[in-house]
């Protein structure tokens, strides 16, 4: 049995009272009246006082009865023997600052030894803290699940909201049964979201526990809008520095170039893995304070050689018309094609390619099929199309396979006859097979005539470029490790219908390979010092903001005021001195000057939190009252002793 309102059995000292009562209640003899004083011998008085408790029986009674309404007032919760339940909040910072090498894989470590560590019984729910709470998996005691949250897990942008996350983790204890909460939270404790000053901690926690995976850094930079490309001297990378720090964002745009070849340069270390990303260390690039110590982090997929493999297992002209389209291509794409009679076996030598294109045909052939996804996930590009004669039913049954993961469908079905013609209908523009299509050409496509086709119904994830004119879709495209495989519904031979012949193939084809040649989602992370301006107070800056519109002003008012210059999100240019520099503001000014915390203040929060206490009486204590009636048992029977004495 447990006490909601432990302060209360402090009251026990009044059960002392009925007993003093008891004790000091004097006792009255007898009187008896005598005619004469004659025949009574004199004797000296005395008061009697008692030396045993008188009535017994009333005195039980009292004290039981005092007793139980002392209890009452306490608020009891009996569990019967049961297991006090336990819940942990697992609380992932989801900052910018943990996505430093390694504080991701850190912070996984620690929340699936929390998880492991779990007894039975005991339930938790898994948290991603960013700018907003997120959770990432029910309260649960199956650690299946809560493994699936953890690795769904990945640092976002912006500051750690402790103060949301608190807020929904109260929440959702509310809905869980009576018992204790432990808030086990995972970060590296960079200036956060948080101001302790402004903070109340919920008393629905037992106890909050932190566990650091990381020192705290001066400053948070990252790459953004980085474009990769191929040129004579090697590989050139293009991409915006923003740098975050205590409520600042600065940034600007760089430019460098690698060597074709891996080895060291004087800016730049960097060298090709065993999975074909591309790591480098950048140095002493335009430091800030001249101290030599700036370095970069950055990682990339390094763009495919323009070489694009089509596989000719037709026997009828669909194969030609292929050819034909991808040899138009080319000259405007900028690759060569070659042609195979069959797939390659392994992974390693399609890897060669930035695309393969090849029609399906009969039974799917697994081993084939299996190469091809592995060259998939390492980021290639494939194009297929549907043969006249493919077997639906045993592709339909490819696709449940884990090697049919790679491919955008779940189920083929045939469609379409010589008395009824079907033609493209609804058309995404923004999909990526159709980046580099006018609407010329997507109007020239949807023109086109087809006797068969086949409706596709798209993996979950899967996009749908284009439809058939009945709303079924007819080219569907899904990502799949680093590459991507568009799947196009119908046969281009002649047979099949108008689009082999049609000049929207050779710009479907040259859209696609223009695409295979583009670098897919390049990864790139720095971390070093704070940007400054290096401004003395009274130089005179300009400010133009992302419109153009240019205020003059002297450096210390960019202190004073930051609000006035910069009141919204956005990049600003800064030119003084002839130099000019710029700030990106990823939320306005005053909204990141308040927003963060210094890291004494969060050391101060969590060091109070560790010593939270569970006796008060909270909003998850008095639900918990509220669904136990132990109280009002023990408030009727103090009413019936009462009654009885």
């Amino acid at each position: 049995m447990r006490f909601l309102s432990p302060l209360a059995l402090s009251g026990l000292a009044l059960i002392a009272l009925p007993v003093l009562i008891h004790l000091l209640v004097r006792r009255h003899a007898s009187r008896l009246d005598f005619p004469s004083l004659r025949f009574l011998r004199e004797t000296p008085s005395f008061r009697l006082r008692p030396r045993k408790v008188q009535q017994p029986l009333l005195l039980a009674l009292r004290a039981a009865a005092l007793l139980l309404l002392i209890l009452a007032i306490a608020r009891p919760l009996i569990t019967f023997g049961t297991r006090t339940a336990r819940t942990h909040i697992i609380l992932l910072d989801a900052s910018l600052s943990m996505q430093a090498a390694g504080r991701v894989a850190a912070a996984k470590e620690q929340a699936r030894a929390i998880v492991n560590a779990l007894a039975a019984g005991e339930r938790a729910v898994v948290i991603s803290c960013a700018d907003e709470a997120q959770a990432l998996s029910p309260v649960t005691s199956d650690q299946r699940v809560l493994g699936v949250a953890i690795d769904r897990y990945q640092a976002a942008s912006g500051a750690a909201n402790y103060a949301a996350c608190f807020a929904d983790a109260a929440e959702l204890l509310e809905h869980e049964p009576p018992g204790e909460a432990f808030v086990e939270v995972i970060s590296d404790f960079q200036q956060s979201g948080l101001r302790s000053a402004a903070y109340t901690q919920p008393g629905a926690f037992t106890r909050v526990n932190k566990h650091p995976v990381g020192a705290e850094l001066g400053r948070n930079a990252f790459l953004l809008d980085e474009a990769v490309a191929s040129s004579e001297k090697g590989i050139e990378l293009d991409a915006s520095e923003v740098v975050a720090a205590s409520g600042e964002r600065s940034g600007g745009r760089r430019s460098w170039a690698l060597d074709a070849s891996a080895g060291a340069r004087a800016e730049i270390d960097w060298r090709t893995e065993s999975n074909g990303q591309m790591t480098a260390r950048l140095r002493t690039l335009a430091p800030d304070d001249f101290d030599a110590d700036d370095e970069r982090f950055l990682s990339f997929n390094a763009p495919r050689a323009g070489r694009a493999l089509l596989v000719e297992q037709d026997e009828n002209d669909g194969d030609r018309y292929l050819s034909a389209a991808l040899a138009a291509a080319a000259g405007e794409a900028h690759f060569a094609l070659e042609q195979k009679a069959s797939l390659p076996a392994s992974a390693s030598e399609l890897n060669a390619y930035a695309l393969v294109t090849l029609t399906l045909h009969g039974q799917p052939d697994a081993h084939e099929l299996s190469a091809l996804a592995e060259y998939a996930r390492a980021g290639g590009t494939v194009w297929l199309c549907l043969g006249r004669d493919v077997d639906t039913a045993s592709w339909n049954g490819f696709a449940g396979t884990e090697a049919g993961g790679a491919f955008p469908f779940t189920t083929l079905a045939r469609k379409g006859d010589e008395t009824q013609a079907l033609s493209l209908g609804a058309a995404d523009a923004d999909a990526d097979a159709l980046s580099f299509l006018g609407e010329g050409v997507l109007t020239a496509l949807r023109a086109v005539r087809m006797h068969e086709g086949y409706a596709v119904t798209p993996r979950e994830g899967a996009a749908t470029v284009m439809r058939w004119n009945d709303g079924a879709p007819a080219f569907v495209s899904q990502k799949f490790g680093s590459g991507i495989v568009h799947l196009f519904a119908a046969s281009p031979a002649r047979a099949a219908g108008e689009l082999g012949a049609s000049v929207a193939l050779p710009a479907l084809a040259s859209s696609i390979a223009r695409a295979s040649l583009s670098p897919r989602e390049p990864l790139s992370y720095s971390i070093g010092e704070r940007v400054s301006l290096g401004l003395e107070p009274e130089t005179s800056v300009k400010i133009f903001d992302a419109e153009g519109k240019m205020q003059a002003a002297l450096a210390r008012e960019l202190m004073l005021r930051p609000v006035a210059y910069f009141p919204k999100p956005g990049i600003y240019r800064v030119e003084a001195n002839g130099l000019t520099r710029y700030l990106a503001f990823n939320a306005p000014a005053a909204e990141s000057a308040t927003a963060l915390a210094t890291p004494a203040e969060i050391e101060s929060l969590f060091a109070a939190s560790s010593n939270a206490s569970e006796t008060s009486p909270t909003a998850w204590r008095d639900a918990a009252e509220r669904r136990g009636n132990s109280w009002r048992y023990f408030l009727g029977a103090a009413f019936l002793l009462l009654v009885v004495e």
